[in-house]
């Protein structure tokens, strides 16, 4: 009876009909029945996604037009293939697996992702949901199958992916952090994303930094906590939006003081909120490397502006006195008028005091040349033998009137050292002056070179310059405080003249020709300095410089000679006169500015050109290039005679063409020999 009753229940709608009405119910019925497969039909046709009826056995039995779409195959193609047909592959494992799970009952329904191989040759990726649907005996029919495209969304995550896994090593490898700030609705900032280096730089847990963006506050310096604050808080509403660069200070743990700067960009996202994208870095080297840059330049231009200051004081103090030293020489060498033996002694007071000012000023203009790094070397294996006599004969007269003797014991001709002759000189008058000073009446000074008994600590072999004297000698204390510039360690309250430069003077240029200086030294029993040098030995013995010059050459040579003074100074005209006065055969012309000088040279064609480089219309440079210009005085020797001492200044004159370079305070025995050698050459011209 049950089995009847739908039966029995369409039997029933027709009770009572006539047989046209019966009929129409019928086509009405039909029609229901054509609409509703119609609505199934539109529900499996239309739409984007993939559907298909599949059989047990992976065949595909029906298809609508969004799966032909998805993998490029017409209805008919698809329907002659299997699904594991146009299954990638490398899925195709995984395709079976479903199939045999639904098919053996163990699921109703398996979902995937996988790719379908399009007609074109490229993959397909697919989101697919295969149901399992069984007949009116409830046994397996076949599989209902719905896919979704996903290759737009699968390269979306890709590309996600990528961009992560940039940002990853960006953050990992661009020095500083990149970070991402957002606000919160209290207003609060918060850090959207940070780097893995937020822990290297502020030395906090990359949890803290992230979970609290006022975390790293704890680092920022004191001093700039406030405008640490004010980076983190929200813009106001309406407020244009600015790149924002920054600067503060942080102290760490473990690194101490470091500066940080960045730079950070306004962004209004798709939802209306304002995100700051930035970038903070250390920069803490690159200050340092400024502040050492702009140090740098200053002390460029404090050297530069001392050496012009050192420059101009060199001319003012030897300008006067060229002429105190220069007229006192005169005085003590005019055989024609010679001077009584008490105006001999005050000319001797005068040229004494003369030459003691100017040694002052010279120690001083060394001392400041050395330490601005302006003092140039030239350096060459020099006899020390050779240069330790010239030192012995520069301070004979000295210790003769002083009293002391001295006494020579230096080794074979052959010992040389590596220094700068002119400096070594100066190192060793400086040494024995110092060792007749502070002698005692009767005593001695020894000179000795000697061979250090084994090689420097580098290898180098030294040679030893001593200079020992019987003098007052010194305490620890007083050695201690020996290379203190201006410091005289007491004798400053006895007659015994001295700047306490000397001997700073020493030690510093010691050192820049690689040597070293050792002291002994006992009160009352004397000090001995020994200086020790890079050795440069010659095997044969033979001298590697001309002997040193003789005395004075008072007794003019043959011939005459017609000498251009250009100078403005009229003290100082006066005298070189007086100086050539004693060169009979030679002829003085003066030209007081540079104009008349290069007129006067013109027309005479002198055999010498003296030139000071400091004239009232044009320096001696601007000169010397004009008087070059002039044909007929080709080969006319140029002397340049200035107060400027300083060493650039002579370098650069004799860079420009200038023979020689003599300077002021004027020494006569140096102008008298400058004079001779050019008589000779203008005599045999």
């Amino acid at each position: 009876m049950d089995s009847n009753a739908s039966s029995g229940t369409v039997v029933d709608a027709f009770d009572g009909l006539s047989p046209s009405q019966r009929i129409a119910r019928l086509e009405a019925l039909l029609r229901q029945s054509r609409a509703e497969t119609q609505r199934f039909r539109d529900c499996f046709e239309l739409g984007e996604y993939g559907k298909a009826l599949v059989g047990l056995d992976g065949r595909f039995l029906e298809v609508n037009p969004a799966l032909c779409a998805i993998t490029g195959l017409s209805r008919e193609q698809l329907c002659q293939r299997t699904c594991l047909d146009i299954t990638h592959p490398d899925d195709q494992e995984t395709c079976r697996a479903a199939l045999r799970a639904l098919a053996g009952g163990a699921q109703t329904t398996f979902r995937t992702e996988k790719r379908y191989l399009h007609a074109g040759g490229h993959a397909v990726h697919v989101h697919v949901t295969l149901t399992l649907a069984r007949d009116a005996q409830g046994e397996p029919s076949h599989f209902v199958a719905m896919m979704q495209d996903v290759t737009a969304r699968k390269a979306s995550e890709r590309a996600l992916v990528e961009r992560e896994a940039l940002l990853s090593s960006m953050g990992k490898f661009v020095p500083g952090i990149i970070h991402k700030i957002g606000f919160g609705p209290d207003g609060r900032a918060r850090f959207m994303y940070i780097s893995d280096r937020a822990l290297e730089m502020f030395e906090l847990p990359p949890e803290v930094m992230a979970n609290d963006y006022y975390a790293h506050h704890v680092r920022v310096h004191p001093e700039d906590l406030k405008y640490a604050e004010r980076l983190g808080q929200p813009p106001k509403p309406g407020q244009p939006l600015h790149p924002v660069d920054f600067e503060y200070r942080v102290l760490l743990p473990t690194k101490g003081l470091r500066h940080y700067r960045g730079r950070a960009l306004p962004v209004i996202e798709a939802d209306g909120q304002v995100v700051w994208y930035g970038h903070t870095a250390d920069v803490t080297d690159q200050k340092l490397l400024q502040e050492a840059r702009v140090a740098a330049r200053a002390a460029e231009d404090a050297n530069r502006a001392k050496s012009e200051f050192l420059s101009r004081m060199s001319h003012e103090l030897r300008t006067p006195l060229n002429a105190v030293i220069g007229f006192a020489q005169l005085l003590r060498l005019d055989r024609a008028q010679p001077l009584a033996d008490s105006q001999r002694n005050k000319v001797d007071l005068i040229e004494r005091a003369g030459a003691h000012l100017l040694d002052v000023i010279s120690d001083v203009l060394d001392l400041s040349r050395i330490e601005v790094g302006g003092l140039p070397l030239a350096m060459e294996d020099v006899p020390a033998r050779q240069v330790m006599d010239e030192a012995l004969n520069l301070v004979e007269s000295m210790a003769r009137e002083a009293g002391i003797r001295l006494v020579s014991e230096v080794g074979p001709a052959k010992w040389r050292v590596h220094a700068d002759r002119l400096r070594l000189r100066q190192i060793l008058v400086n040494l024995l002056s110092n060792a007749v000073k502070y002698n005692n009446p009767g005593g001695e000074v020894t000179v000795r070179l000697r061979q250090q008994p084994a090689p420097s600590p580098d290898g180098t072999a030294l040679l030893g310059l001593e200079v020992q004297d019987s003098g007052i000698g010194m305490t620890p204390d007083q050695q201690a405080h020996l290379f203190e510039s201006f410091n005289r360690l007491g004798a400053e309250r006895t007659a015994i003249e001295g700047t306490g430069i000397g001997l700073v003077i020493v030690h510093r240029l010691v050192e820049l020709m690689q040597g070293h200086i050792d002291v002994r030294s006992e009160p009352g029993v004397g000090s001995c300095f020994t200086v020790w040098l890079p050795t440069a030995c010659d095997d044969d013995g033979g001298e590697a410089c001309p002997p040193a010059a003789g005395g004075p050459v008072l007794e003019a040579p043959h011939g005459g000679l017609t000498v251009l003074y250009a100078e403005d100074n009229e003290v100082n005209i006066d005298l070189v006169r007086k100086v050539l006065e004693l060169r009979p055969a030679c002829r003085l012309l003066v030209a007081r500015n540079g104009a008349e000088a290069v007129a006067l040279a013109t027309a005479t064609r002198p055999g010498l050109l003296l030139l000071d480089m400091h004239l009232g219309d044009m320096d001696g440079f601007e000169l010397l290039k004009r008087l070059a210009a002039i044909p007929a005085l080709k080969g006319v020797p140029r002397v340049a005679f200035s107060a400027d001492a300083m060493s650039e200044q002579i370098d650069k004159a004799k860079a420009s063409g200038f023979t020689a370079y003599l300077t002021k305070p004027l020494d006569v025995v140096a102008l008298l020999r400058c004079v001779d050698e050019h008589t000779g050459v203008a005599g045999m011209a």
